[in-house]
């Protein structure tokens, strides 16, 4: 069983940023200026906003 189709990740996330871009290619590259790219891995993934959802 598995939690998704990525890669089993979660013993090593350290934290997330959470940027808005216009598109695919502006997320990757400031993907690639953060100082872990260099040595490790990052995962740019698509987040939906969902209107009509109670503000938290």
């Amino acid at each position: 069983m598995t939690d998704g189709p990525f890669a089993e990740t979660r013993e090593q996330t350290a934290g997330y940023f959470l940027v808005e871009t216009r598109d695919l290619q502006d997320a990757v590259s400031i993907a690639a200026r953060i100082p872990g790219a260099r040595i490790g891995t990052v995962e740019v993934r698509l987040v939906r906003e969902i209107e009509g959802l109670p503000e938290v």
